[in-house]
């Protein structure tokens, strides 16, 4: 490209209506279409992990971050019988969550709805198990 004295240089391809359609500011601007604040609600707490871990690596070396992922893998697997509540209070205190309060800690709680037809201990074991499908087994066969 020849250039005459005095002229400016194009830093950047100029913007080609016919293949790429009208210009505009929010097009260039929202690359993923969502709002930034959508961006960080959704990617902030995987990050914060992320960087955590990190800081627990550097701190205490790479076994501290595996041992914590041991650690929750094995308190996310604990469970009560059937029909009784679980907290997993062990897995939210060892994640941080035992100390965030949103809405979820107060509305839609397992405990104020209301109580429906409840299994008892036996045939809901039974149901987990697969017992109760075992050939000659169950009411539907007395």
């Amino acid at each position: 490209m020849a250039m005459t004295p005095g002229e400016m240089p194009f830093m950047r391809m100029p913007h080609d209506t016919m293949r790429n359609g009208m210009p505009s500011v929010k097009a260039d601007i929202s690359f993923q279409g969502k709002h930034p604040v959508e961006l960080i609600q959704e990617h902030g707490p995987s990050k914060a992990v992320q960087e955590k871990r990190a800081m627990l690596a550097n701190l205490y070396g790479i076994a501290m971050p595996a041992r914590m992922d041991i650690e929750s893998q094995i308190l996310s697997r604990q469970r009560r019988l059937p029909g009784l509540p679980s907290s997993r209070m062990g897995l939210e205190i060892l994640t941080g969550e035992i100390d965030r309060f949103g809405f979820e800690s107060y509305l839609d709680r397992p405990e104020d709805r209301p109580e429906g037809m409840r299994a008892d201990l036996h045939s809901a074991m039974e149901a987990r198990l697969g017992m109760n499908k075992l050939p000659g087994y169950g009411h539907a066969n007395k």
